[in-house]
């Protein structure tokens, strides 16, 4: 299971942000954590922009619970085995102009929400990348609502990755379109119609039609 931010990641209830605590509480992040469940499917996830952060940066390992796993801006993760290996590369974090040009290690508190140009130069530089998991859209993606996203440097990184496919979510709209040569899928909300994508990585024809836009 791949999950593109906005997991809900609060161990503490009362780090919760506003924006969190007004539309979808706490979650279940906190039990789960308490009692060190096991993730009922391997599952891997970026950040999105409400998460607390400053406990997702003090974690030695990657797997923060049994199963579950955080992909850290700039890195990718290898999955399966052998020949059957799919490289799943992450950038989590919204766009913010005041922040893009900064230093990630230089982001305090909810400046952390934001991606960096360093961030995607990182990713940009690694090979191989199977699937990108980014959570805002690249800029020029418009929405049925009547939006276009401004995120810089992510269409970019799209190009210059060339992944099978990319997923992201951040708009809550379910939508299909294509930077040259790349199917780029924005996903809905837990609970709304279009927030699943289910896919054979080893079937690549299934990619074939889909961003038309």
């Amino acid at each position: 299971m791949l999950h593109v931010g906005d997991f809900g990641i609060w161990p503490d209830p009362s780090r919760i942000d506003k924006a969190t605590r007004k539309h979808d509480g706490d979650g279940d992040f906190g039990k789960w954590f308490a009692e060190r469940r096991v993730a009922p499917r391997e599952t891997i996830f970026i950040k999105g922009n409400h998460e607390d952060f400053d406990w997702l940066d003090e974690q030695r390992s990657a797997e923060i619970l049994p199963g579950l796993h955080y992909l850290r801006n700039g890195r990718t993760i290898d999955l399966g085995e052998g020949r059957d290996i799919v490289r799943v590369g992450g950038l989590g974090g919204c766009y913010s102009p005041s922040d893009y040009l900064r230093k990630s290690k230089k982001l305090l508190g909810s400046e952390k929400a934001h991606y960096t140009h360093d961030e995607i130069d990182a990713l940009g530089k690694r090979g191989g990348i199977d699937i990108l998991l980014l959570h805002d859209a690249p800029a020029g993606v418009r929405f049925a609502a009547g939006h276009t996203s401004d995120a810089a440097g992510l269409r970019e990184l799209v190009e210059r990755v060339r992944p099978m496919a990319c997923f992201f979510g951040h708009h809550h709209e379910r939508i299909d379109v294509k930077i040259p040569g790349v199917v780029c899928i924005g996903l809905n909300l837990i609970g709304h119609a279009g927030n699943l994508f289910a896919f054979d990585v080893a079937r690549r024809r299934q990619f074939e039609g889909l961003g038309d836009r």
